[in-house]
Parts: C-alpha cells; sequence; structure tokens
C-alpha cells in the first residue's frame, strides 16, 4: 500500500516535470530530482521486501536496443578534447534524459494513471501551442516558440505528438471522448506547428501523416472526402499567407537561403570529420570545438554550433561506432512496432512506429538528441505507450 501511494506520487511528480520543464528550467530541474529520489526509494523498498523489479519480459528487447546505444557511445568519451564535459553530456544523454522510460516501465502500471497524466501532459502542450501562434499574431516575435526558448525544439516535439494523435483520432480502439480531445489537441498542435514556421517540422508530417493514415483512409469514402478537404484547407492556408508562402518556397532553395546553405555545409563538414576520424569520432562532446577550428566551410556564414543533424552529429561525434549504436536503436524501435502492428493491427504499435519516425526524420534535419526536454518527453511517451500496449494485451 504504501509503495502504492509512492508509486502514484512519483507519477504526479513526473506529469509535473514534463509540463513545466520547457517554462522553467530550474523548477523542472527540481521536479526531476526528486522524481528521481523517489525512484530509487521505490526501488530500495521493493529489492528490501525480497521482491524483483517487475519489468515486462516484452520490454526487455528495448532494454537492450537503449544499452548497446549507450555502450556505443563510450569509446568516444576518451578521445574527447575534454573528457569532463564529455562524461557529463554521456551522463544526460544516457541516463538524466532516459530515466523517465525507466520509472514508468519499471512502476507505473496503471492504465487510468497513466491516461490521466497524458491528459495532463497534452492540455499543457495545447497551451504551449496556443501561446506559440499568440506571440505570432501579437508580433512579439515572427517565430513561435510557445514556452520554450527555441521554436524548432517545440516543433519536433510536435512531429511526435501528432502522429499518435491521428491514431487515437482515426483507430476504433479509442473511446469517443478519447478521439474528442484527441481532435482538440491536433487543432491546438496543428496551430502551434504553423506558428513555429519550421519547415523541418512541415516536411516531417508531410511523410508521416499520410503513410500512418493510408490504412485507415483505404476504402472508407468519408474518410477520403474528410482528408482530401483537410488538404485543400491546408493549401488554402499557406497560399493566403506570403510568410507562409515563402517559406515552403524555401526548402528546395540551395543556392540564396542562408540557412539552407549553412546546414549543407555543416552536414558536409560532419561527414568530413567521420571520414577522418572514423572508428570513435572527433570525441563526444567536441563537435563545435574542431568544427570551429578545423572543418568550417565558406557557406556556413550563419556560424552553426552543431551538425543540425542527429546522424551527422554523432557520427562526427562518436564514429562508425556510436553511429552504429544509434542507428540499431532507432531501427529496433521502429522495425519492431512495424512488425508487431502488421501482425495484430495493434494501435499502439503504430503511435510507436509513428512517433519514432517523427523523431527520427525531424532530427535528419535539425539536432534533438541533445536538448533534455525533448528527450525526456519521447522516453517518457515511448514508456508509456509500451505499458498501454501492454495492458491491452493482457486485457486481451
Amino acid at each position: 500500500m504504501m509503495n502504492d501511494k509512492m508509486v502514484n506520487r512519483l507519477a504526479w511528480i513526473i506529469c509535473f516535470a514534463l509540463c513545466i520543464q520547457r517554462l522553467s528550467m530550474a523548477l523542472g530541474s527540481i521536479s526531476w530530482g526528486i522524481a528521481i529520489l523517489l525512484f530509487i526509494i521505490l526501488i530500495y523498498k521493493t529489492k528490501r521486501t525480497g521482491q524483483s523489479l517487475a519489468i515486462e519480459e516484452s520490454f526487455k528487447g528495448y532494454y537492450q536496443a537503449y544499452l548497446i546505444c549507450a555502450v556505443s557511445f563510450i569509446p568516444s568519451i576518451f578521445v574527447s578534447s575534454d573528457i569532463g564535459s564529455a562524461m557529463k553530456l554521456f551522463f544526460e544523454m544516457w541516463l538524466y534524459r532516459v530515466i523517465p522510460f525507466f520509472m514508468v516501465t519499471v512502476f507505473i502500471k496503471d492504465t487510468a494513471l497513466l491516461k490521466k497524466i497524458l491528459f495532463v501532459f497534452l492540455s499543457v502542450i495545447n497551451i504551449d501551442c496556443l501561446v506559440a501562434a499568440t506571440q505570432v499574431f501579437l508580433g512579439v516575435a515572427p517565430r513561435g516558440w510557445g514556452f520554450g526558448g527555441n521554436t524548432l525544439h517545440l516543433a519536433s516535439i510536435l512531429c511526435v505528438i501528432i502522429p499518435m494523435l491521428l491514431v487515437v483520432v482515426l483507430d476504433d480502439t479509442f473511446l469517443k471522448k478519447e478521439k474528442r480531445f484527441a481532435c482538440i489537441s491536433l487543432f491546438f498542435c496543428f496551430i502551434g506547428v504553423i506558428a513555429g514556421l519550421s519547415r523541418g517540422a512541415w516536411l516531417t508530417l508531410a511523410i508521416v501523416l499520410p503513410l500512418l493514415s493510408i490504412k485507415y483512409i483505404m476504402n472508407n469514402t468519408k474518410r477520403i472526402i474528410a482528408s482530401c478537404s483537410i488538404i485543400v484547407l491546408v493549401i488554402g492556408i499557406f497560399i493566403s499567407s506570403p510568410k507562409l508562402l515563402y517559406r515552403v518556397e524555401s526548402i528546395s532553395n540551395v543556392t540564396t537561403d542562408t540557412s539552407n546553405l549553412a546546414r549543407l555545409a555543416v552536414w558536409q563538414s560532419g561527414l568530413n570529420m567521420l571520414r577522418d576520424y572514423p572508428v570513435t569520432g572527433v570525441g563526444l562532446s567536441s563537435f563545435v570545438e574542431v568544427y570551429k577550428i578545423k572543418y568550417t566551410l565558406p557557406d556556413d556564414k550563419i556560424g552553426l554550433s552543431h551538425a543540425h543533424n542527429n546522424f551527422v552529429q554523432i557520427g562526427a561525434e562518436t564514429g562508425i561506432v556510436g553511429l552504429l549504436g544509434f542507428l540499431y536503436l532507432n531501427c529496433y524501435i521502429i522495425i519492431r512496432n512495424f512488425a508487431e502492428w502488421k501482425k495484430d493491427q495493434n494501435p499502439f504499435s503504430l503511435m510507436l512506429l509513428s512517433g519514432w519516425m517523427g523523431f527520427t526524420i525531424f532530427g535528419m534535419l535539425d539536432l534533438t538528441i541533445d536538448a533534455s526536454a525533448i528527450m525526456k518527453i519521447l522516453w517518457f511517451l515511448l514508456g508509456t505507450i509500451l505499458v498501454l500496449k501492454s495492458n491491452q494485451h493482457l486485457k486481451r
């Protein structure tokens, strides 16, 4: 009974931390610190009573993929020009930011509790998107960033959440009230995506959403008509706004667009680093230092501080060893959930598949693995959807 109360407290502290971290880094860090302390106490109490930690057999493959990826980064720590900074980044990237996944999959197994947390978290995301739109509408900023200070961070989060919400809307497994809330959240999330003016987010969603929708739309006249109407509406919104239309047209501009040229240049520089340091890279956390000293190309007139691409950044800093580990983690999650969805049409498998695809594709256009709030949300959602999926299997 005592452990149940502590698990409940842990769950709501995680919820608070997820909701507040983009608004206040200090409050977020304190909340995560309390959550970690409670997590450790729960592990101690469980072990003290002679019980083993209740880890589902189906989760162990994810644990293994995570471990392989984390271990593959270790060699790059010791070739870094600043081993202390490299060790700090490794700890943050593969321990601190991943811990929500372990908290949920080890202790928080109650479906009703997890759904309540998701409701609160998504409600805050909706407000976050509304704030981003208001910032643009009132002229506070040309691009909305919501609660956080980075437009691309909100865009990255939405590229994970929007595909998951669309599955809830389209799949008949979910209750009507869940579908209604998902529809409302989608509306606010799309407002946030438009207000953020992130071309990477637009491209990502233009790839992921049609792929996950095909199965639900085929042979359903009403949904075909509704989908076509939505597409026409979106096109109309972009055509009617010179600002939005310019952003769309600039996607393919690789001759005069400064941002595009800088990204292409920094990607080439990252590949050059991988070529010159193929095994363990230039060292974890060393990209910006090595880039400025030796690898900056003339087309980067902005002076970028990272590779704007998860795979290029990881390849440059950790070499083939770390890159293979990261590829294994991504491929494992995507391939496993595609196979499971194809086998039993479980909507939670499709949620994980489409959400992780959103993270992966957007991560080819910006650096997201280095952003604390993004990664905590991603790992929390992975753990939560896995538990909901497992609970649904038990019901069946």
